[in-house]
């Protein structure tokens, strides 16, 4: 969930003035990703299908490090959290099997894995060197950019789709890792340099390839309901809503749960049905719900229920 500004409102729910108020809360929520996947709140594993060539197990490898870096800005807050695993490959082995991905799956201890098999690199070409207006060091007044056309798969497994299948996507493009030089050295020589720092480019590659599993936002209005009571708490609970901080709107609701009246702890349920739904949390959400229709049905419940089994 994207924090942003709140726009909020406040009506009447009900004539009296002893009765709940309503307090709408615009966010923006998160959802399935361009590949189709709802990554949210699940654990990540990235591996690297190492088949022995130098140069193709720095390219994978890095790869892999640049798509989990890039995962973990959207899902994580940057915070490298997403393990990182090298797959020693053997001839004759499909890694796009179930049975291959669900032993990785299980040796990780992770909710999704996404496993880039080895690439196949093509014909590796350099430029034309370009000159350098203001060399940083000795022998640097060139620069070639040298083009490592290359294609990759990815299978990705997400223990927690009910599908239970290994998605398959693959794509080729090329790499443009760059050497620097005093303008006389031979074009293996150039390639060479370049090739050596060819890891830098397959990051950038691994980040573009990690685009299509980043979630989508959309914004929605979700309705919340209070009571303007001297005792401060469904009023603190709100503003702990609105500052992000779920866990303590959470417990105050929670506790509001015990209340005497029938009424008000429908509305604490109701809330706590809200807020899970926000965090994605949807069986949770349903849960809450129920026992909130069960104690005292409002007429918010339904419109909130449409919400969680559209999620469900």
């Amino acid at each position: 969930m994207r924090r942003n500004i709140i726009l909020l409102s406040v009506a009447a729910l009900l004539s009296v003035s002893c009765g709940p108020l309503s307090y709408m809360m615009n966010v923006e929520l998160r959802q399935p990703s361009r590949a189709g996947l709802e990554l949210g709140g699940k654990t990540f594993a990235v591996c690297a299908v190492d088949d022995g060539d130098a140069l193709d197990s720095v390219f994978v490898a890095s790869v892999a490090e640049g798509f989990a870096r890039r995962l973990e800005t959207e899902y994580f807050g940057g915070e490298q959290v997403i393990g990182l695993y090298n797959i020693d490959k053997t001839p004759g082995a499909d890694y796009s099997s179930r049975d291959s991905v669900l032993n990785v799956l299980m040796d990780t201890g992770s909710d999704v894995v996404f496993i880039f098999d080895s690439p196949v690199l093509g014909g590796i070409s350099a430029g034309t060197p370009q000159k350098v207006e203001t060399p940083a060091v000795r022998d640097s007044a060139y620069v070639v950019e040298v083009s490592v056309p290359y294609s990759i798969r990815l299978y990705v497994y997400d223990s927690m789709d009910m599908s239970d299948k290994v998605r398959v996507y693959s794509g080729s493009s090329t790499a443009k890792p760059v050497a620097y030089t005093g303008g006389n050295e031979p074009d293996s020589a150039l390639v060479s340099k370049a090739l050596s720092a060819v890891g830098a480019a397959a990051q950038e590659a691994g980040a573009t390839a990690g685009a299509p599993f980043l979630p989508r936002w959309s914004s929605e209005s979700v309705v919340f309901v209070y009571y303007d009571t001297g005792s401060g708490d469904w009023l603190n609970a709100l503003a702990a809503a609105h500052d992000y901080r779920w866990k303590d709107a959470v417990a105050i609701w929670t506790g509001l749960t015990s209340s005497s009246s029938l009424q008000k702890r429908s509305c604490a349920a109701y809330n706590l049905a809200a807020a899970f739904y926000i965090l994605g949390q949807y069986d949770l959400a349903g849960e809450w719900l129920d026992v909130s229709d069960a104690d005292y049905p409002l007429y918010l419940s339904h419109d909130l229920r449409s919400k969680i089994e559209g999620k469900s």
